[in-house]
């Protein structure tokens, strides 16, 4: 009986599994939208926001108000399912706080995506260019130019010359930034935390890409780094701690509403991982079995 299981599940092709993954992840977005899956997902996300996600998001809420803060939001539209919410939530919390925000992008694509979102979370909250925040656009350079942030922050930030805005009056260098808030998908965070971070002794927190997340935690560990927002789980937690009670269960975020499709594929994943690993240990006793006769 055993046996013929195992067989079975030997013909699987990887055809087969690439098929399989697709009609589920289809199958997840569909249904993702689905009222009490929302609730329930919801619910879930909630009782289990990263440690990461807290400790940044408390150290942003301490900050007192009036604070000026650097935004470099460094990624494209490639990860902006991962990315976009994360800023949205920094601006969302900032602004709450009347934290002033300098908003720039070491990435081209980047400097566009961060436009859209801070003049879309402005015009939602109130709030105004050169009075509550500026954007500094596309700074060119990469680890050079966050160099040149550290002595003179209008010079490494060029668009900041021409902005009349009060709260950059006293903004001399990095060192007058309250904190430095850094969304990536390379390597920028890691030259805000090496330079601005380890240099100036300027608070560094961060968002990136899942899939840089791992290599981010020792700089947590040894305090470093502030806090993390890491991948699509992490923009979900930024929308959960700040929204909070005004989420509707009924109409979630959409960075909650796409960890659905994400936990069921991810668990897919670990369900082929454990047939994998039955069809290989079954294999082993037969041959040891074999083997003693």
């Amino acid at each position: 009986m055993i046996g013929t299981i195992i067989n079975l599940l030997k013909k699987i092709t990887r055809r087969t599994i690439f098929f399989i993954v697709a009609l589920v992840l289809a199958l997840s977005i569909i249904f993702s939208n689905v009222g009490y899956i929302q609730r329930i997902n919801l619910y879930i996300l909630s009782k289990s926001i990263s440690w990461t996600s807290i400790k940044a998001y408390k150290y942003i809420e301490d900050l007192p108000e009036g604070s000026v803060v650097l935004l470099s939001a460094d990624y494209a539209p490639s990860t902006k399912v991962e990315n976009d919410p994360v800023v949205q939530g920094f601006l969302t919390q900032a602004f709450r706080k009347n934290l002033k925000v300098i908003a720039i992008s070491l990435w081209p694509d980047g400097a566009v995506l961060l436009e859209n979102n801070i003049r879309m979370v402005a015009l939602k909250m109130g709030k105004k260019e050169d009075e509550d925040f500026v954007i500094g656009g596309y700074v060119v350079g990469g680890a050079v130019a966050v160099e040149k942030m550290g002595i003179n922050l209008k010079n490494a930030i060029p668009l900041l010359r021409a902005s009349n805005a009060p709260f950059l009056n006293n903004i001399k260098n990095a060192k007058d930034l309250e904190l430095v808030f850094c969304v990536a998908a390379g390597d920028s965070l890691q030259y805000y935390i090496r330079i601005l971070g380890a240099r100036y002794g300027v608070p560094v927190v961060g968002g990136c890409t899942a899939v840089m997340a791992a290599e981010m935690y020792p700089y947590i560990m040894s305090n470093q780094l502030i806090g993390l927002f890491a991948g699509l789980k992490g923009a979900c937690d930024y929308q959960l701690l700040e929204l909070k009670e005004q989420i509707d269960p009924n109409n979630v975020p959409e960075s909650v509403r796409n960890m659905f499709p994400q936990s069921i594929i991810h668990l897919l994943i670990v369900i082929f991982i454990i047939i994998a690993n039955l069809i290989y240990f079954y294999e082993r006793y037969q041959i040891k079995k074999n083997f003693k006769k």
